[in-house]
């Protein structure tokens, strides 16, 4: 034992060591390949919610302000999908694409769905007959004498 302290380990299969450390290393690149292909799949599902729920909140405001939806697709992607911004972009290129934005500007707390009808039904009866036009429009037509003064009441009229 004189030629000086012995180790522990023995090295004369080197062949072993390296087939092993070849393993591991194969064994974690292919650990590292499917952790970065993970990844990028959540990585791109991430980036498609983000991108609808972008587009729905964007379309939700243009609603909200009674405009044509459509017109999100010309909305810049730098824009934040709130409705303050959406807003403010509409009124800046409201000229554009022909809104009024006199008329858009939403209530709070109304639906525009109810809003809309509501305007519907405001327009009929701006429109509709009433009582006294409809008793003229009678007293009218039982007083026509000739064909060409029954077809002017009724042109008139509208009916």
């Amino acid at each position: 034992m004189g030629d000086g302290p012995m180790s522990n380990y023995d090295y004369e299969d080197e062949d072993d060591l390296s087939d092993l450390s070849n393993d591991l290393v194969k064994q974690l690149r292919k650990a590292n390949k499917q952790k970065e292909k993970e990844l990028a799949e959540l990585k791109s599902q991430f980036e498609s919610l983000s991108k609808a729920q972008r587009e729905r909140a964007i379309k939700d405001a243009l609603e909200r302000r009674g405009v044509n939806q459509k017109i999100a697709a010309f909305i810049p992607q730098d824009i934040d999908p709130t409705e303050e911004s959406v807003s403010t972009w509409l009124n800046n290129y409201a000229d554009v694409f022909g809104v009024d934005t006199s008329q858009t500007q939403a209530t709070p707390n109304v639906n525009p769905a109810q809003a809309q009808q509501y305007q519907r039904i405001t327009n009929t009866v701006d429109q509709a007959a009433t009582p006294n036009s409809v008793d003229d429009v009678y007293r009218r037509l039982m007083n026509a004498n000739t064909k060409e003064e029954l077809d002017a009441v009724i042109r008139e009229s509208g009916l």
